[in-house]
């Protein structure tokens, strides 16, 4: 049987909750996860070995290795130490014991690592010692570039040290991503669509729309801040059937929290971070999903926003900016925003409010799309194929 190990930082709220974890990306947990069900489906057994940490805070507190499974998916968490310098230490050589081990395993393996980590050095130099496959999940594009930047320095010295130690190639979030690695050959991969089914009740007011995530300047959320504040000065009638719930963390968050605490209309709440639990409730009675990286920001075509997945596998409207490959995964089953304009924002939220019936059939065109773009199975076998058939040299 081929086995797939896929070396990331996914984290269930367990134990995120449990070792004081709070620099997660609850959406790259969930992305790994749904991925690595997939590919049981496709008859590879997986095996995701999380580095299972966050910032460190200094408290010292000490937390041994563990292995669970999460929603199916048989889940190893490398020990986490809460020290400076130490927790680093730590969990560079907690890989070593874990080596061994997969490289006596008597099957055709593959190791997958999500994004660039210099974490990953030892697995990476280990398994070219010992001719393991490596494949690297591209998830986010270098941002910083500038020749003579040290963040522009090490972020090229990262990658060409990378495209000489991975030998099978590189999944890719995005298309364009593909200008970014030398790495061949490549598979774009947004992601697989939620077997739950949570259809909202469009006949339910108010219209509820979500903005969730990394709620920063860079993914777009000051767009939404001027909409809400240009729809409490304008006051249109439309403005009281609708509200807003923002979910997650990050810099915008505290324009959020005020403009909650203001009692005009439309309504704002803010939840901030929350369990899978609480996301999934709020996700129950969500009408419209929004991702609003600027359409001229350094994360345009550095990225896919994989929250459009998830909304509209669910059948919930995506109203998104017209950047990466969403148009094309989507075509016409979402709202797009051509230019980074909180008055267009406004019109296409109106536009929903006002004609519920259409806006329905729409999310339900996006769904379609998702489910036939990221079904399951069909996700898990094209990366089966591409992570174990034909071998590498083969496909070379």
């Amino acid at each position: 049987m081929n086995h797939l190990f896929f070396i990331c930082n996914a984290l269930d709220d367990v134990t995120r909750l449990e070792r004081g974890i709070v620099t997660d990306s609850p959406a790259a947990s969930r992305k790994i996860f749904l991925l690595c069900r997939a590919m049981s489906k496709a008859g590879v057994r997986t095996t995701v070995v999380s580095l299972g940490r966050g910032r460190q805070d200094g408290s010292d507190r000490y937390f041994r290795a563990k292995a669970q499974r999460v929603g199916g998916v048989p889940v190893i968490y490398l020990p986490f130490l809460h020290a400076p310098v130490l927790s680093e230490l730590l969990t560079l050589f907690a890989f070593v014991p874990l080596l061994w081990r997969l490289h006596r395993k008597k099957v055709t393996k593959t190791i997958l690592f999500y994004n660039r980590m210099s974490a990953y050095l030892p697995v990476l130099i280990f398994a070219k010692i010992f001719r393991i496959n490596t494949v690297l999940d591209l998830e986010d594009g270098a941002i910083d570039l500038t020749h003579w930047s040290l963040s522009g320095v090490k972020s090229r010295m990262l990658s060409w040290f990378y495209d000489t130690l991975f030998s099978g190639g590189a999944l890719l979030a995005c298309q364009a991503l593909e200008s970014t690695t030398k790495l061949r050959p490549t598979l774009c991969c947004y992601g697989t669509s939620d077997t739950l089914s949570t259809t909202v009740n469009w006949n339910q007011s108010p219209v509820t729309v979500l903005l969730g995530g990394t709620v920063s300047y860079d993914t777009g959320a000051s767009m939404l801040i001027e909409a809400i504040s240009l729809l409490r000065e304008q006051s249109p009638a439309w403005a009281s059937d609708i509200r807003f719930d923002i979910t997650g963390k990050g810099d915008c968050l505290e324009p959020f929290k005020a403009l909650a605490a203001d009692a005009g209309k439309p309504e704002v709440f803010v939840h901030g971070r929350t369990t899978d639990e609480e996301y999934r409730r709020i996700l129950a009675n969500t009408h419209v999903g929004l991702a609003l990286k600027p359409n001229l920001g350094a994360l345009a075509d550095t990225t896919f926003p994989s929250k459009v997945i998830e909304f509209a596998s669910l059948g919930i409207l995506v109203v998104s900016t017209d950047i990466s490959d969403v148009r094309q995964v989507l075509a016409d089953g979402a709202l797009y925003l051509e230019l980074d304009d909180p008055a267009l924002l406004i019109e296409r939220l109106r536009w929903v409010v006002e004609h519920r019936d259409t806006a329905r059939a729409l999310s339900q065109t996006g769904m379609q799309a998702i489910s036939t773009a990221c079904a399951p199975e069909r996700v898990g076998h094209r990366l089966s194929d591409f992570l174990f058939k034909p071998s590498v040299g083969e496909r070379q």
